[in-house]
């Protein structure tokens, strides 16, 4: 069976910044980024999604990171 995994936690150590400067960043709440990379989110809302992966590219660059963010930045599909 495949399942939703979350790869936000990787995607944030890879910046070296915290749940928290990513919830500042993209106008998210706190709870939802930790639900969200603590694989505990039941739903999430492509408005929060695009307010995440915004907030990725704009701290990457900012950090002087060129990279594209995407989905897969925050979540995959992978066998159970």
């Amino acid at each position: 069976m495949k399942k939703i995994k979350c790869t936000l936690s990787n995607t944030l150590s890879e910046l070296h910044i915290t749940k928290n400067k990513l919830a500042v960043e993209s106008k998210v709440r706190p709870n939802t980024i930790t639900d969200i990379a603590n694989n505990k989110a039941q739903a999430v809302n492509f408005d929060t999604l695009v307010k995440i992966l915004a907030a990725l590219e704009i701290i990457a660059n900012d950090n002087n990171i060129n990279r594209d963010f995407n989905v897969t930045d925050v979540f995959i599909y992978v066998d159970e």
